[in-house]
């Protein structure tokens, strides 16, 4: 296998090569397949790939375009997913297009739930019982369809209808665990959610306490991804308090699986507008959609230091009507930028110093999703559940 070097540096060589490469080199020799395919290579292929990011990685997107259907008000829905890597030394955005499998256009929407190093988590959630969620890593074109959960319920119930699902996804760094968490509330007030955690490692679901006080389930959750940042997942629910709502951000430690709470800024928590987590590179970031005197605005907070309840900063404000009008905030990359979609459906990237815009794709969309990404290994190893896309 080492031919003319010593193993020890092949592997070492091997590490800081890309994705793209690897897979091919599993067809080099059975020694060089055993190597790649083995599962502390891939974390530790992993490791190198993110230190080489230095923070920041490519940007993945999922795009939705309507189209009508011929001599009726009908629409049918087009599927599109992409990776933008910035080329920070000449401004230049390469971008790699994902062929979709057959699976994927199934179901009359799915959404992705969060992006995690190299996979990506999408769930179907147009049925309670049978919401379909997928493990898929693009880079090589892999996925696979997690088991039926543990908690279902029967349509025969009336109640039925009120359940809603949400989902997080991140990883357990402590054990190279890859982990779904699935939640099943009542949407219209305060109760303690059903929980299970899916691990990827056993392939399996286990149903877990919610230790935490009850909360109640923001409408807008269903639509707005969760986000994975320091080892533990997020999303913005309330809280009813006497008359008023107090909105704080609900978390779950990944390895600990444990919940906690984290304190948003006065105003925040105290907001009667809309908020919703966002993805923010390495960062904790909330989006706030408000009215003041007339006036629509988006601001994005990010927590500089972790759990810090007072290191909260407004890095970003703007009017709605900026860029011929913003319809959604997407993310907030690593390097400032800003990632939005317009009235007209263009998506574009914002450098909010220079106010410079740069089209990052030709599609007009209905519904985007955008989050942070580095290129794996996980799944080339053949597993029997896992499939070819």
């Amino acid at each position: 296998m080492s031919g003319d070097f010593p193993p020890e540096i092949l592997v070492e060589i091997l590490h800081r090569l890309p994705v793209k490469s690897l897979v091919k080199f599993t067809s080099v020799c059975k020694a060089w397949n055993s190597l790649i395919t083995d599962q502390t290579f891939i974390f530790d292929h992993l490791d190198q790939t993110i230190q080489a990011s230095n923070g920041n990685g490519s940007l993945f997107l999922q795009l939705y375009r309507r189209t009508r259907e011929a001599g009726n008000q009908c629409f049918d829905y087009e599927e599109f997913y992409s990776l933008y890597s910035h080329n920070q030394q000449i401004d230049h955005f390469s971008v790699e297009r994902f062929p979709l499998s057959r699976l994927f256009q199934l179901y009359d929407y799915s959404t992705v739930v969060g992006t995690c190093d190299g996979l990506v988590c999408i769930a179907d959630y147009s049925i309670l019982d049978l919401a379909t969620i997928l493990i898929w890593n693009p880079s090589i074109r892999k996925y696979m369809v997690l088991p039926e959960p543990i908690l279902t319920y029967s349509t025969g119930n009336r109640q039925h209808e009120r359940y809603q699902l949400f989902f997080g996804f991140g990883f357990d760094a402590k054990n190279k665990d890859y982990k779904v968490i699935r939640f099943v509330t009542l949407g219209d007030k305060e109760s303690v959610p059903q929980v299970e955690v899916f691990s990827l490692a056993s392939r399996s679901w286990r149903s877990i306490p919610f230790r935490a006080s009850p909360f109640l389930l923001s409408q807008y959750l269903r639509n707005i991804p969760q986000v994975f940042v320091n080892g533990v997942v997020h999303w913005v629910v309330c809280r009813r308090s006497d008359d008023h709502i107090l909105n704080f951000i609900l978390s779950f430690d990944v390895v600990e699986e444990t919940f906690g709470e984290l304190t948003l800024p006065q105003h925040l928590r105290e907001s009667t507008s809309v908020l919703s987590i966002l993805q923010g590179g390495d960062s904790l970031c909330v989006l706030h959609t408000y009215c003041e005197e007339d006036k629509y605005f988006y601001s994005i907070w990010v927590m500089k230091e972790y759990g810090v309840a007072g290191s909260w900063n407004e890095v970003f404000r703007s009017d709605l009507k900026l860029c011929g009008g913003i319809s959604t905030v997407l993310a907030l990359c690593a390097d400032g930028k800003v990632v939005l979609v317009l009235k007209g459906r263009d998506v574009v990237l914002l450098d909010p110093v220079t106010q410079l815009v740069k089209p990052l794709t030709d599609l007009k969309c209905f519904n985007a999703f955008a989050g942070s990404y580095v290129k794996s290994l996980v799944f080339i190893n053949g597993e029997p559940d896992v499939m070819s896309c």
